[in-house]
């Protein structure tokens, strides 16, 4: 069994959503820290407890996202790396797992978190699961403008799913950004926390702006408040993937940063 005296170590890793609930254990669901939970109790012969970075919805995925659990002494990581890859399923993957100070948290200890959202502009036979295929026309630079309008906001209640939240709405974003790349258009935000469903309901409400379905001035009215019924429909979980997270001292020598 586990106890405070056991050594701490976190791991990199990242996940295909799409056969899974969510980050978070679920009564019968299948989720991603089940499937990790199981795996390495296994490995180690004992309970092991699985604490993550933060919840991700069902079918969202994850390309670099860290968590934490208690070990044994002595543990060598890279053969439980090798052996985590070998027995989880074939959508999850272990990058790789470091020792860490006990005072380290996978979600507290985190100052930011990152997520990218990716929709595709022309269809693609190979990446339906991974991002939301949106031929209709629409203005880029509309896109731009609204994302740029949220380095100066605070408040974002009419972003978040009703009842999912406690305490504040106010989120700190250092990052928020359209670029194109190929045929893609590629969302990718940066915020000190963010609210459950924020980033769908922000790429769908911006997609409505872009397809003039919503003005300037409403775009910028959801911006001081309001409900999650003001803002638009949110974008499909699918296009969505948790891109990185940062710590004041690194445990992956930053590699668990999202590359923008």
């Amino acid at each position: 069994m586990q106890t405070s005296e056991n050594p701490r170590y976190a791991l990199r890793l990242a996940y295909h959503g799409a056969p899974y609930s969510g980050w978070q254990v679920q009564p019968e669901q299948k989720t991603v820290q089940a499937e990790l939970e199981k795996t390495l109790s296994s490995l180690l012969r004992q309970t092991t407890e699985v604490i993550g970075a933060g919840r991700t919805d069902t079918g969202v995925h994850a390309s670099n996202y860290v968590a934490h659990f208690e070990g044994t002494e002595s543990l060598d990581v890279e053969d439980l790396a090798y052996r985590l890859n070998r027995f989880l399923p074939p959508r999850i993957v272990v990058h790789e797992i470091q020792p860490v100070d006990k005072e380290f948290h996978a979600r507290f200890s985190a100052t930011s978190r990152a997520y990218r959202y990716v929709l595709r502009r022309s269809k693609n036979a190979f990446d339906t699961d991974v991002a939301w295929y949106f031929q209709r026309p629409m203005d880029f630079e509309k896109l731009k403008r609204a994302a740029a309008t949220l380095h100066n906001t605070k408040e974002y209640s009419a972003f978040a799913r009703l009842g999912s939240y406690t305490g504040t709405t106010q989120c700190t974003l250092s990052h928020a950004t359209w670029r194109m790349e190929e045929d893609c258009w590629i969302f990718e935000v940066r915020a000190n926390r963010f609210l459950r469903n924020m980033v769908r309901s922000l790429v769908g409400t911006m997609v409505e702006h872009a397809l003039d379905k919503r003005s300037w001035d409403q775009w910028t009215s959801l911006l001081q408040g309001g409900e999650r019924a003001d803002a638009g429909n949110s974008a499909p979980a699918h296009g969505l993937t948790f891109a990185g997270v940062t710590y004041p001292k690194s445990p992956f020598d930053e590699r668990e940063n999202a590359s923008f």
